[in-house]
């Protein structure tokens, strides 16, 4: 039997644990025509999510549209990556002559890809790009509206943060002007990077602020995960307690890449028909860090030195509550608050620690905070 635990790409069917209460919260925010920032920490499974719900957008008839921002460096190609992903929701019947009508300013390309669908791809702009085709391509949106009155559209961008790094402020204000006009079409803006999206929708100078409604995706919580963890195993006859599930569910915070990693490192290094153990498990997690053992020590060797006190005080504390009071500032050696801060903000730019819900400093990598607290720990 292969291995029944996936991590690190998109997760689906009978890989993919829970989220039930998400997937029906995004499904009527989407019917309804709602404006929602998605957030959540890296790895968490939003994109896999929203995979899930597009499903069911289809099956409802509901036009959904995911635009992914990630790769865009520039506004142009933030215009490419918009036109695909609007043409895309055409589709392919008379494609070019429908492509002319959805763009003003835009050149599009036909291509095949290897499965025998057609694609399209738009010619940057030799100039500098205008405003006008900006809000052309994103008014596209409008026009696939008004086409298909039956219907609901639902915009889609994932990895939304990257906008703020495109050097073209155009982009956020054009955008902000375009939603709020249509209340029949909904927008979900989905991002990870923390401290980007806060200044995006949270800072009063941003133009999109409170342009939409929040909705945090969190880890998931144990009772949705020792029954799907304890299934995989014994599915092959591998028997698993409750007490190591929960103690390797306390190990990754129930995250869900570090949960399905570590749950893959224990698959591998067990047998069926055999009996997993605390051992094995300190075994797996062994494995992991190090494999990543490299890589951390990289990480750690290039932090400036206040960045490096304040990661490991994180750490061993796990989570850190109260990094400004004078009591763990002088644990810590900082001699100040500001000083404290600076090393707060260059990790949380550096997207190496998050703030929760509760207020609490953590470590988004799992394993990193396992492998401080493996080597600094006193």
């Amino acid at each position: 039997m292969s291995n029944p635990f996936s991590y690190g790409g998109i997760v689906a069917g009978k890989q993919f644990c829970n989220r039930i209460k998400e997937m029906d919260d995004l499904f009527r925010a989407g019917l309804n025509g709602e404006k929602l920032f998605i957030h959540g920490e890296r790895r968490i499974g939003k994109t896999s999510l929203l995979r899930k719900v597009m499903t069911r957008f289809a099956e409802k008839q509901v036009i959904s549209v995911l635009i992914n921002v990630w790769k865009c460096v520039d506004s142009a190609d933030f215009v490419n990556v918009c036109a695909s992903g609007f043409a895309e929701a055409e589709g392919t019947a008379g494609i070019m002559k429908r492509i002319r009508k959805l763009f003003d300013g835009l050149s599009p390309a036909v291509t095949i890809s290897n499965d025998g669908r057609p694609s399209l791809t738009f010619e940057r702009s030799a100039g500098k790009l205008s405003s006008a085709q900006l809000e052309n391509v994103l008014k596209a949106s409008w026009k696939i509206a008004d086409s298909n009155k039956d219907k609901r559209l639902v915009v889609i961008f994932d990895e939304f943060q990257q906008v703020r790094l495109l050097g073209d402020d155009r982009v956020e204000r054009l955008l902000r002007s375009v939603v709020q006009e249509r209340s029949d079409i909904a927008w979900f803006f989905c991002g990870s990077r923390a401290h980007l999206i806060n200044q995006m929708f949270l800072d009063s100078n941003s133009p999109l602020f409170r342009s939409a409604g929040h909705y945090p995706i969190e880890t998931i919580t144990n009772e949705h995960w020792i029954p799907f963890i304890s299934e995989k195993f014994m599915s092959d006859g591998r028997d698993i307690s409750l007490t190591v599930v929960e103690k390797l569910l306390e190990i990754t915070s129930g995250h869900p890449f570090y949960t399905q990693l570590l749950c893959s490192s224990l698959w591998d290094i067990s047998e069926p028909d055999s009996v997993i153990s605390d051992n094995m498990l300190q075994q797996a997690l062994e494995i992991l860090l190090e494999r990543e053992n490299s890589t951390y020590h990289t990480l750690w060797n290039s932090l400036p030195e206040q960045s490096k006190r304040m990661l490991r005080a994180i750490a061993i504390e796990n989570p850190l509550k109260s990094p400004y009071s004078g009591r763990v500032l002088r644990k810590l050696g900082f001699t100040s608050p500001s000083s404290a801060g600076r090393a707060i903000e260059y990790l949380t730019s550096h997207d190496l620690i998050t703030r929760s819900c509760d207020g609490e400093y953590i470590i988004i990598d799992r394993f990193l905070g396992m492998w401080c607290r493996k080597n600094f720990a006193v």
